[in-house]
């Protein structure tokens, strides 16, 4: 997982400016239905290649000009790229990196998915001549699969699941009898991949999980058996998280206040384990499984905590001593960074925009702040977050 990592892309899923920030001013105190937000960028700095660097990037979708902002980490500090922020045309609302780090797929539910190469500075450039590498579609969420050569989508809007081919430049090319019909009335919130490429999972809100197969030969992507319901009627699934031995699915649920533990079978049906689900913190949204499978993190947007656990190979989950850590205002994205050192969080409400943590040295697991950042002029209400591989 230290070459390709689960990442956090938290989508939402209304469809203009206005809409989109009313739903960020409700996080707090809006029921059951709060949908993922990711975010993408564009913009006029560096060339393409595979990048080297340690970077953060994150989306922003209450500054004017929406925009994202990016970040290196070193041993003493968290530092805005040179160039950033960047400005995007459209609302940001899913973002995905190539495993080579050479390109950014960013998806708007406004319509459409732009690519932008990474410069070795972590800089951006907008690509393809500044017109978009697809159109017709509302990512949700969007995910590079382990090869690089596939990008998958679901949508916002359609209740679909889809799939493009990527190719020179990082041009797609639509897979049409790929299209996955999912459930039209519910967006969908989130898009996990498991680590060898065989199946995929959509979190689907209040219509729960569903079970896809996927062949990385030649794009065939198809839904597997009925979707895994909620635990209780009106939760809904939202951030998912696979563990990197590709054994179990984690999924953060409303409602319950919890994080659930699915085995996977070797045909991809999804079971809830022996002790699941397990109590996090209220509003629980973003999941992250660390590079090497020993610790679970869970986002508590309502409180401003990260719920922590230690991860056994059965499964089974205990609280980290000291856990639950204080985050800034409803933490929505979490990421663990490219040299597997740091958990990046990023906090819809602000104070801090980006947190980061290092790992406690004398407890396993165990969370440390170690530096804060503003990702725009305030409120930026930032969106999404990712890291290079």
């Amino acid at each position: 997982m230290s070459s390709w990592k689960s990442r956090r892309r938290l989508v939402c899923v209304f469809g203009s400016c206005v809409a989109l920030l009313a739903f960020f001013s409700c996080l707090s105190s809006c029921g059951k239905f709060f949908p993922p937000l990711t975010s993408g960028g564009g913009g006029s700095s560096g060339g393409g290649g595979t990048t080297s660097g340690d970077y953060l990037f994150a989306g922003n979708l209450g500054t004017n000009p929406l925009s994202i902002a990016g970040f290196t980490i070193a041993s003493s500090a968290v530092s805005a790229t040179s160039g950033a922020p960047w400005s995007v045309a459209l609302e940001p609302t899913s973002l995905a990196v190539t495993p080579s780090d050479s390109y950014l797929y960013m998806g708007s539910a406004a319509g459409g998915i732009y690519v932008y190469t990474i410069s070795s500075s972590g800089g951006l450039s907008i690509a393809n001549g500044r017109a978009p590498v697809a159109t017709g579609v509302a990512p949700a969420g969007l995910r590079v699969d382990p090869t690089g050569k596939w990008l998958l989508g679901a949508d916002a809007f359609a209740g679909e699941a889809y799939v493009f081919a990527i190719g020179s430049g990082g041009v797609l090319t639509s897979i049409s009898s790929s299209v996955v019909t999912l459930n039209a009335t519910v967006p969908a919130t989130d898009l996990e991949i498991t680590p060898t490429g065989n199946y995929v999972f959509v979190a689907d809100g209040t219509a729960g999980i569903y079970t896809l197969s996927f062949n990385s030969s030649n794009g065939a992507l198809a839904q597997v058996n009925s979707p895994l319901n909620p635990k209780q009627n009106g939760d809904a699934d939202y951030g998912m998280a696979i563990a990197p031995s590709g054994n179990f699915l984690f999924a953060a649920e409303t409602g319950i206040g919890a994080v659930r533990v699915l085995s996977i079978s070797s045909s991809g049906v999804l079971a809830e384990a022996a002790g699941s689900p397990v109590s996090t913190g209220t509003g629980p949204f973003a999941v992250l499984v660390d590079s090497t499978g020993s610790y679970l993190y869970v986002a508590n947007r309502t409180p401003g905590t990260i719920s922590a656990f230690l991860l056994t190979n059965s499964g089974a989950l205990t609280a980290i001593a000291g856990s639950p850590f204080t985050t800034g205002s409803l933490p929505v994205a979490m990421v663990e960074d490219k040299s597997d050192s740091y958990i990046a969080v990023l906090c819809a409400g602000g104070n801090p925009d980006l947190q980061v943590f290092k790992f406690n040295a004398s407890t396993a697991g165990a969370l440390q702040s170690f530096a804060t950042a503003k990702t725009g002029t305030d409120p930026t209400e930032a969106s999404s977050l990712v890291a290079t591989h």
